[in-house]
């Protein structure tokens, strides 16, 4: 009988491209384990009073009743009554102190069924995996969405379960500095870990050099693992991108895309999608520079935040993938693509089981910059995620030796994407190691 896995950080129902690396991460653990239960991303990101609050004056089940009355029905904002049950003790049950917020879960999971069922299916698991992905960063205020993994993993350790945290980067906030009290609080749990694995040589670093006491190692993204999928005839795309448009087919959309000649994709990035109007002025020159070299260019909507690309797609006359589009023809279109510019880190991993070479734009962490040094670049240049002028002349200079070099760095890429896939298959069996050692 498989071991049965509790997953937590499950990103399949994102609109984000990382959602590949979800699906790519449960098809690894499930050829050796079986995923009993897991908590999407969604879970705990969602408006606080929709999963995570807690000494609410009315049960979740009406509360869920009545916002659905108010929102959809009377189309009025439901803000009012979170401030009330606020005044009257409600809160988020999650905390800094990773003890407090399952002392939370413990209390109130008689009252709130989503807290029930994160602690029932971990009573029942053998063992507990957190996909990190990109989400601890030691920003001030923290991220909810790290304070939770370190709720989740003390829930482990008084459960005795085996915790292990996979697939994840782990840096300080380049905006605001370390959050020492989140940084301190992650030395102490991911020691109770059984075992830690980083996607990126500068986490794995920070965390050998910051919390010597942690069991890591590095094995790179899970995504890494659809290698073959696009190394056949079945990733080929479609002449008409038109077949390509996901539901609902909007009209503006039609007839932009057209993948039976060259072309080159620029995806946008989360550091460009916090400032939309600067970034719809500065991807508006950068798109207009790139058609200078004589390629189509079609814009990735990576993230819904980077929805300002549609402003630029309309301005500068280009077609857009939107974000909704089917995640393996989503990866097929940069993999096949001449050149992908971005912010993203899992978009420039798709494109890179291609072959396609990037240009990587800055981001919240070390994501884009780590990744050129897990693909072997030779230069590990790390752009404004807001280029302008100057930058965008040295962008284009970059992008004009890339598709000189042709053939033979798209197969050096794939030669390097291989062996991160080869590596990247090892998870599984490292988590069976540390659950028999």
């Amino acid at each position: 009988m498989k071991p049965k896995i509790f997953y937590i950080g499950d990103n399949r129902n994102s609109e984000n491209w990382g959602r590949g690396a979800s699906i790519a991460l449960r098809q690894m653990l499930s050829d050796e384990f079986e995923i009993s239960g897991s908590v999407p991303g969604e879970s705990f990101n969602l408006s606080k009073a929709d999963a995570g609050y807690v000494g609410m004056l009315i049960p979740h089940r009406f509360y869920r009743h009545f916002r659905y009355l108010l929102e959809r029905r009377a189309r009025k904002s439901i803000g009012w009554y979170i401030r009330l049950e606020e005044l009257c003790g409600a809160r988020d049950f999650i905390a800094e102190d990773p003890s407090v917020s399952i002392n939370n879960l413990i209390s109130y999971k008689g009252r709130n069924p989503e807290l029930a069922r994160i602690y029932d299916e971990a009573s029942q698991a053998d063992l507990i995996v957190i996909d990190g992905d990109g989400d601890i960063i030691f920003s001030a205020p923290p991220r909810r969405s790290a304070l939770f993994f370190l709720a989740m993993i003390e829930l482990g350790v008084r459960l005795k379960k085996p915790v292990f945290l996979v697939n994840s980067m782990i840096s300080d906030c380049p905006k605001t500095g370390r959050n020492m009290k989140t940084m301190t609080s992650y030395a102490e749990m991911l020691r109770k870990c059984r075992a830690v694995t980083l996607r990126d040589p500068e986490s794995l670093k920070y965390v050998q050099t910051e919390m010597p006491e942690t069991n890591c190692s590095l094995i790179p993204d899970s995504l890494f693992s659809w290698f073959p999928i696009y190394q056949t005839g079945e990733s080929r795309l479609p002449a008409s991108g038109d077949f390509t448009l996901p539901f609902p087919e909007k009209e503006e959309l039609w007839g932009k895309l057209d993948f039976s000649e060259p072309y080159i994709c620029i995806g946008g990035g989360a550091s460009a999608a916090g400032s939309p109007d600067v970034a719809e002025q500065s991807y508006s020159q950068l798109v207009a520079s790139i058609k200078q070299l004589g390629y189509s260019v079609y814009l990735t909507e990576n993230d819904l935040p980077d929805s300002f690309l549609y402003r630029v797609a309309k301005e500068q006359g280009v077609g857009v993938i939107p974000a909704t589009t089917s995640i393996l023809t989503c990866g097929a279109i940069v993999s096949n693509a001449r050149l992908f510019i971005s912010g993203r880190y899992h978009p420039s991993i798709l494109a890179s089981l291609g072959g396609t070479p990037c240009i990587f734009l800055g981001t919240h962490s070390h994501k884009s910059a780590s990744l050129s040094r897990v693909l072997e670049y030779d230069v590990h240049r790390q752009f404004s995620a807001l280029p302008q002028g100057s930058e965008i002349d040295e962008i284009v200079l970059l992008a004009r030796d890339y598709l000189e070099q042709g053939e033979s760095i798209r197969s050096r890429i794939r030669g390097i994407a291989k062996s991160r896939y080869e590596e990247a298959l090892t998870l599984p069996s490292l988590l069976q190691r540390h659950l028999n050692g």
